[in-house]
């Protein structure tokens, strides 16, 4: 016999930030792995220049069925105990609006200003968004970050990066 006070227990609703981020998740492992396809197969059989990003945009699919499954049975993203948030308020938007628009402006003046300044941008923007106010060092750490990456990839590895204002000094 069941008790009459005893309240059935609710299935917690899904919380539409949580599917929100599941789907972005699964849709960026499928653009992956669309872009994946489309590599043409390298000389070796087995290992080739697909599998690293196929791996990747797996993995990636994987994480996003999963994030899905557990937004679907009601469970939530928590902050950590050690963030010092109050999951109650209204997020500030702020910092990733600044990191997200430092990234759009980077992207668009990349041909035109060159790698290694497009990129000082999106750091400087990143650094800006997580509260670092030295301007002076933390674009000197954005431009030495973003020339040492500049020169493994085109010195290392042999790639072709814009090398916009630079050209000619680099």
């Amino acid at each position: 016999m069941t008790d009459p006070s005893v309240a059935p227990a609710h299935r917690p609703r899904p919380s539409v930030p949580d599917l929100l981020v599941a789907l972005g998740v699964l849709l960026l492992g499928g653009l992956l792995l669309a872009g994946t396809l489309q590599i043409p197969f390298g000389i070796s059989a087995v290992v080739g220049p697909r599998a690293f990003p196929l791996i990747v945009s797996a993995g990636t699919l994987l994480l996003g069925l999963a994030l899905l499954v557990s937004a679907l049975q009601g469970h939530r993203a928590e902050p950590a105990v050690e963030e010092d948030t109050d999951p109650t308020q209204p997020a500030d938007l702020r910092p990733a609006a600044l990191i997200l628009g430092g990234f759009l402006l980077g992207a668009a003046l990349l041909q035109p200003l060159g790698f290694v300044l497009g990129t000082a941008l999106m750091y400087t923007s990143v650094g800006y968004a997580y509260g670092e106010r030295r301007l002076f060092l933390l674009t000197g750490v954005a431009l030495a970050v973003a020339l040492i990456t500049y020169l493994a990839f085109t010195r290392g590895l042999g790639l072709s990066l814009p090398a916009g204002l630079l050209n000619g000094v680099l």
